[in-house]
Parts: structure tokens; C-alpha cells; sequence
């Protein structure tokens, strides 16, 4: 062979190794989506990647799913996307919330759906990979189709047991492997995002990628968290009722005459830590008697059963941290959206049984045998809270990186409230660089919600009308400060009218 032959040779070999990394795992493509008969907005991809930190005997497989945007997938930023739980499985957010499919009660009731029994997809018109490509993964395993080792469709227990720091790890290395298996995405901006417990999740898979030696940090440009925790001791831990108080009190649903005689009985130190005096006991339960019923995650939704998570929480439930599962549930509603709102119910029942469906999991390459796995507040598994308080790292990020944090918050989530948040990212200590203003989806009187800007690229910023799940329950809303946020842009101001 001459020299000519085998520089050609050595040519060509680079090239198909080339070709072969820039189309990296083509097997994880999905060509199509059971219940939905029409061509796909963008590539989409669903697979596994090892996930598996230094040092665990056990390989896991992490489930994700991949959503080219549907504007310029070669220059639009890389959102990386989780919820929470502990427990949540991320297409929860992907199927009722922000991807470009959206499955609701009105899923099971199509014609389609009962020639076929697979629950109807519809459009997202408001989805987020209008502006990105979307990447999602299920964490940590065996949440949603994640698993460990062999034992695909083990129970919650089959990965052992779960905390902030392990998962954090677990989600990093699947990020950094994700990339690395595909390089062209690997130099996009990267931003991080999650609602919930993901508050936690997001904010230390961020700290795990920039104590890292990887050159992931170098792309990293910010991250957003929704209706988030804060840690323990700040959020998502055991508290004190004071902001359940107020934000009951603040939407009308407690009153006046009882509001003053809390404030006069019982001592404001306890009602931040934790009430002994049995006279405030005894006004806090009236004021739970007072409140009646409500959907934990929005003051004014009336799915009712279709609400497969519904739940309310007393002031005692804020105090142990946990919430508590309603036994029973209001009466289905007529219609398909929500009585204050302008979204489906029913969603996660209708998403549940199109995970569950052979057809959909063959599309998106499930191993046989797997079961889709979701909860909330780490039940069925075992899982332990361990980042006490986020606001440190929250205060390095503003000083000493220049990565832009946005944390939002739906302004009728009873949950894990505004009137929280806004107390805790003040508390920060950051310097405004804008104050308290209203902000809007059109610029100009299409009200979104109200934002505070920070010195540090720091955004504190709520959405009017909307619960727990913003992109659910304000898609309109949700989608325009995303696209500012990822865009480096300022929120639209509010213009009165003439």
C-alpha cells in the first residue's frame, strides 16, 4: 500500500469516526409517538445513559428524553430539565407542562383513544422547546424508567437509599456522559432548570459541575428554579407557620378577626420555629376550620379527582415538614379545565397510563418488563433530605461566578409559597438592581406577574394566577420569562393604558 493509499485510508477512517460521534447513539431516536398521528415537531430522542458516580459498586441506568427545538436546535441553548418529588419522574413536567406534547382528561375521551386504548397527545402550543432544546432525565434512580443494575422494573427500594449529595453526583455524571455522547450539544450554552424538590436537585448537580474539573462548567450559563426548596432548614424542612398564615390570610381565605387575634396570642418567634402555646394551638386549628378544603399545589383549582396528587396541608404539617394526602376528593368537575385557570385537569392519570401502555414504551425504547415509577415527598423509597440551607451557595454563584440564577414562584401556590420565597431571596442580602415591578407577557398590560432584579444576575420573579406546576398552570406566562431568561433579556414591562 503507498503513501497516497494510506493517507487516504487514515483520511477516510477519521471521517466515519467523525460521522459516528456526531451522530452519536441514532438508537435512541424515536420515530414516532403512539397517540399522536401526525409528524413529530422536532428529533426526538429517549434512551438510558450510565449514570453511575466513582465509587458505586452498581451500575444505574438514568432514563432520558431528548427535544431538539423546534427554532434553531444548533444555536439554541441546552436546557437541562428536572422535577422534583423526591420522586417525580421529569416527564411529568415533559407531558404536563412544558414539552411539546401535552396529555389531559380530555386524552381518554378522544375517539382515537377508544379504538386504540392509548391516551390522545395534544399540542403544546407554549411549549419550551420553542426556544431550546430540552433535555430531561429521571432522577434519581429507579424514579420513572431509571434503574440499577439488571433489575429493570425493581421497586423504589432496588437502588438503595437516596440523599441530596448522592443524587447530585448520580445526576452529574449522567449530564457529563450525555454530553459526551453528544459532542455537538456539549457546546451549547447550557442552562439548568427544575420546579419543587428540584430546588435542591438543580442548584447542587450546578455545584457538582462547577467543583468539577470538566469543561461542562465553561458552557454553563445559569440555572431556574420553580416553587423551589431551599434546604431544611430554610424550605422543604420543618418550620413554623407564619408564611402558611400569610398567605392564607393575604388571599382572602382567613379573616380579619381571626388574623388579629393570632398576631395578638401567639408569639411571632414560635409561629417562625414552631407553636407551644396552647391558646395559638387552639386559633391555628380554628384558622385551618376556617380555611376548609383546597388542592395543595393551587389555592383555586377545582380538577377535583382528576387531581390524581391531591392533597392539602394544615399549619401542623408545615411544622413537621411534610404535607398530608387528602382521604377524599371533591367531586369531578364538569368540563376540562380549571375553574380560575386556564388549563386541562387530569393530566397526570391520562400521562400515567401512556407511560404504562407497551406500544409507548417500545417507541421510546423501554426495556421490556420496566414500570414507570412516581411519587412525591419520597414516598416508596427511601430517600433522606440533607442540604440544610442552598442560601451560601446561592450568594458564591452571585459573587464569584457569572452564571444568572432566576428562582420564580407562582403566586397562588399554597405549597411552597411566594410569600416564603420572596422572604428568603431577599434575605440574601443582594443589592436591587430593580425593584418590585409588575412585568408582562405582551409589554404592555397582559399582566404576567411582578419581578425583582438583583445585583449578581440574580431574578427573583412571580407568576399571578399560577400553582405549583407554573408551566402547567400559566403556559403563556411561563413560556415569555423563560425565553427572557435564556435570552439574557429584560422582563416586559407593564404600560398602562391610555
Amino acid at each position: 500500500m503507498g503513501y497516497t493509499q494510506i493517507a487516504s485510508w487514515f483520511a477516510y477512517f477519521y471521517l466515519m469516526a467523525a460521522v459516528k460521534v456526531l451522530s452519536a447513539r441514532p438508537q435512541d431516536e424515536v420515530k414516532y409517538f403512539p397517540g399522536w398521528a401526525h409528524p413529530l415537531p422536532s428529533r426526538i430522542y429517549s434512551g438510558f445513559m450510565d449514570s453511575t458516580p466513582a465509587g458505586e459498586p452498581t451500575k444505574q441506568h438514568m432514563h432520558y428524553m431528548f427535544f431538539e427545538s423546534e427554532n434553531d436546535p444548533q444555536n439554541d441553548p441546552l436546557l437541562v430539565w428536572s422535577n422534583g418529588g423526591p420522586g417525580a419522574g421529569s416527564e411529568f413536567g415533559l407531558f404536563t407542562e412544558l414539552g411539546p406534547f401535552e396529555l389531559s382528561a380530555a386524552s381518554l375521551t378522544t375517539e382515537q383513544f377508544n379504538e386504540t386504548g392509548i391516551p390522545t397527545l395534544f399540542r403544546n402550543q407554549y411549549s419550551w422547546t420553542k426556544v431550546a432544546n430540552i433535555l430531561m432525565y429521571d432522577s434519581p434512580p429507579p424514579v420513572g424508567y431509571s434503574y440499577c443494575g439488571d433489575n429493570v422494573g425493581g421497586d423504589g427500594y432496588s437502588c438503595g437509599e437516596w440523599d441530596d449529595t448522592r443524587t447530585a453526583k448520580a445526576a452529574h455524571t449522567f449530564v457529563e456522559n450525555w454530553l459526551a455522547a453528544n459532542p455537538t450539544f456539549a457546546k451549547h450554552d447550557i442552562y439548568l432548570s427544575g420546579e419543587s424538590y428540584a430546588g435542591v436537585y438543580i442548584p447542587t448537580l450546578a455545584r457538582e459541575i462547577l467543583n468539577s474539573k470538566s469543561t461542562t462548567k465553561e458552557r454553563l450559563k445559569g440555572f431556574a428554579v420553580g416553587d423551589a426548596c431551599v434546604g431544611t432548614e430554610v424550605l422543604c424542612g420543618p418550620s413554623g407557620p407564619w408564611f402558611h398564615i400569610e398567605f392564607f390570610h393575604g388571599h382572602g381565605q382567613v379573616s380579619d378577626k381571626l388574623y388579629d387575634e393570632i398576631m395578638k396570642v401567639c408569639d411571632k418567634m414560635e409561629l417562625y420555629h414552631g407553636v407551644k402555646n396552647p391558646e395559638c394551638v387552639k386559633l391555628l386549628n380554628t384558622m385551618d376550620n376556617e380555611i376548609g378544603g383546597y388542592y395543595g399545589y393551587n389555592l383555586y383549582d377545582e380538577c377535583g379527582a382528576l387531581n390524581v396528587l391531591s392533597q392539602s396541608s394544615s399549619w401542623r404539617d408545615i411544622e413537621q415538614g411534610r404535607r398530608q394526602y387528602w382521604s377524599s376528593v371533591p367531586p369531578v368537575r364538569s368540563g376540562s379545565s380549571g375553574a380560575l385557570n386556564d388549563y386541562p385537569c387530569g393530566g397526570t392519570g391520562a400521562m400515567l397510563k401512556w407511560l404504562n401502555t407497551t406500544e409507548v414504551q417500545q417507541a421510546l425504547h423501554i426495556p421490556s418488563g420496566a414500570n414507570f415509577f412516581l411519587t412525591d415527598n419520597g414516598v416508596g423509597f427511601n430517600y433522606m433530605s440533607t442540604e440544610k440551607n442552598l442560601m451560601p451557595f446561592y450568594r458564591h454563584v452571585a459573587y464569584n461566578t457569572s452564571l444568572r440564577v432566576l428562582v420564580y414562584n407562582g403566586d397562588t401556590d399554597p405549597g411552597i409559597n411566594s410569600f416564603v420565597s420572596q422572604n428568603w431571596t431577599s434575605a440574601l442580602g443582594f443589592k436591587e438592581k430593580e425593584s418590585w415591578r409588575p412585568w408582562t407577557i405582551d409589554g404592555k398590560a397582559r399582566m404576567g406577574g411582578y419581578v425583582t432584579r438583583y445585583e449578581g444576575d440574580f431574578d427573583f420573579l412571580t407568576i399571578r394566577g399560577s400553582g405549583h406546576m407554573v408551566p402547567e398552570y400559566k403556559p403563556a406566562a411561563a413560556l415569555e420569562f423563560i425565553t427572557r431568561f435564556l435570552n439574557n433579556e429584560p422582563y416586559q414591562k407593564y404600560v398602562p393604558r391610555a
